[in-house]
């Protein structure tokens, strides 16, 4: 619930106060220390400006795909052919592995939303991080009212948005034969 309810943009707000302002463990901003010219996730100095902006965006996505999940699990686990798993005398792990099998195209489903919100959603995030990304590129282009270049990144994000909705239907059709697309 807790992740389902905290705006993004709090979130990292309180973040940066608890872990980069009061206890100094992170930083605040930016992408590297000053006068770097690359970004690397194996080098600690560099990655962990990359820690506080993806704990606040991931919070919100990570809490609505654990309930989805819980939920279809529930719903798959009461019905009739689970029991008869059950009572044919299959272990509660091949049970499981059957309701996990029958609710992935849920769960697909909404994570293929939830990474098209990260994708699309990342404007604020990136600008209280001040990180170079489209978000930012965004936040600026309103700023500025630079119509083009806000008609640009508008259009690519929802072309991402658009592609990774069709690339989790497509995986949707080989995780479920039942599935059938024309």
């Amino acid at each position: 619930m807790l992740g389902i309810s905290v705006p993004t943009f709090w979130l990292a707000v309180v973040l940066v106060i608890l872990f980069a302002v009061e206890l100094g463990w992170l930083p605040a901003t930016g992408m590297g220390s000053q006068g770097s010219n690359g970004f690397s996730w194996f080098v600690w100095e560099q990655a962990k400006f990359a820690i506080l902006p993806i704990v606040s965006m991931t919070l919100t996505p990570l809490g609505i795909l654990m309930r989805t999940t819980r939920s279809s699990l529930a719903e798959i686990l009461s019905q009739d052919f689970i029991q008869t798993l059950r009572a044919k005398g299959l272990s509660e792990t091949a049970v499981v592995k059957h309701a996990i099998r029958n609710a992935l195209p849920q769960i697909m489903a909404m994570f293929g939303l939830q990474l098209g919100y990260l994708v699309g959603g990342s404007i604020l995030i990136e600008t209280i991080f001040t990180w170079p990304g489209t978000g930012f590129l965004l936040s600026k282009a309103i700023l500025t009212r630079d119509i083009p270049l806000l008609q640009g990144t508008i259009l690519v994000l929802a072309m991402a948005f658009v592609a990774i909705n069709l690339i989790v239907d497509l995986l949707q059709t080989l995780v479920d034969p039942r599935i059938k697309r024309a």
